[in-house]
């Protein structure tokens, strides 16, 4: 540049720290915007929001924050850009608060707060488990007129499922196709995982086979999460089907999956089917974990099955596990009878 004698202009930092943000490299966006002033160049709407975004990329909440302030601190007209990469910044650093006190100060800047803005905050809040929060968010965003999209409702019933609140969750969920959206993946896995921790398995089953009418590809976390739920139940024969429709769809079960169907087998008194699924998850190449090995031993203990039980219980060494949680007091006289 220095070669064709031209001076840079302000579209020539903006455009270099935009390419460093979708590069996530945050430091290099930094020292850009820093030159502009030495370079005497202004530093408008553009460049402080494409450093801002560089920053949230980054996940460098607090530069973010910071910057966004000098923003409306300076001439330069704040706008719904910078906001939004602000508030997703925070939202991404966990700080909530600080993302629902920018989304308060959009309108002392004449500006109207949109749908991703309300979404963004709202994911704050999800990240962090402030499940009542995040509702009141999204009932203050119908209040003012906007339709919420599909990330809004998925944020909102993420944030009720981590809050263990199956019912506002499962509302949310059948609120979607009346806002004339359809749900997707996010919202289903979500929405299953509250049931689940609701110990609601009726609930899950039944958002699984929605999922399998509606055509939408139901993954390893729709089914984990569904099984589980039908452990909870005691409904081993239903956690079983899950299993095997898994494998019928391609669906790789991990060790998630199996572990929940082989405990619903074993807190259901089957210990064979377990061993059996131990088996399968062996072939499968599947690597059992402690906890697949406590609900097997103590499967095979409870139906009397010692034989299998110390078998299973001398392999784990193999697999570089630790010895069971629970202690095997049967086993005493055949363990230490050395």
């Amino acid at each position: 540049m220095a070669a064709e004698g031209r001076r840079l202009k302000e579209s020539d930092f903006t455009v270099g720290i935009a390419s460093c943000a979708k590069s996530s490299f945050w430091q290099h966006a930094l020292r850009l915007f820093s030159l502009m002033p030495v370079a005497r160049v202004d530093q408008s709407a553009f460049s402080f929001n494409a450093t801002v975004t560089a920053f949230e990329k980054g996940r460098q909440w607090h530069r973010a924050l910071r910057l966004f302030e000098e923003m409306q601190e300076a001439t330069v007209k704040c706008d719904l850009i910078g906001c939004s990469a602000a508030i997703s910044a925070c939202a991404k650093g966990g700080q909530w608060q600080e993302a629902l006190r920018l989304l308060e100060a959009v309108p002392k800047a004449k500006l109207q707060p949109d749908v991703i803005l309300w979404s963004t905050a709202i994911s704050a809040c999800e990240k962090v488990g402030h499940w009542q929060q995040a509702l009141l968010l999204f009932e203050a965003m119908l209040q003012v007129k906007l339709q919420p999209s599909i990330i809004t409702y998925n944020a909102t019933i993420s944030a009720c499922e981590k809050g263990g609140q199956w019912p506002q969750a499962l509302q949310l969920f059948q609120d979607i196709p009346r806002a004339k959206l359809q749900p997707d993946l996010i919202s289903y896995n979500a929405t299953i995982s509250a049931s689940e921790k609701g110990w609601r398995w009726e609930h899950a089953l039944r958002l699984i086979e929605a999922m399998v009418t509606a055509s939408s590809d139901a993954n390893v976390i729709s089914f984990s999460a569904a099984i589980s739920a039908c452990e909870k139940g005691g409904q081993w024969q239903q956690a079983l089907m899950l299993l095997e429709a898994m494998l019928g769809m391609k669906v790789q079960p991990n060790v998630i999956s199996y572990n929940a169907t082989i405990s619903s087998c074993e807190k259901s008194g089957h210990w064979q089917p377990a061993l059996v699924l131990f088996h399968g998850m062996l072939k499968e190449g599947c690597q059992p974990s402690i906890i697949t090995f406590n609900a097997i031993i103590s499967a095979c203990e409870e139906g009397g099955q010692w034989q299998q039980a110390i078998a299973l219980f001398e392999a784990m060494p193999s697999q570089k596990l630790t010895n069971p949680q629970k202690p095997l007091h049967f086993l005493d006289p055949f363990l230490y009878k050395v």
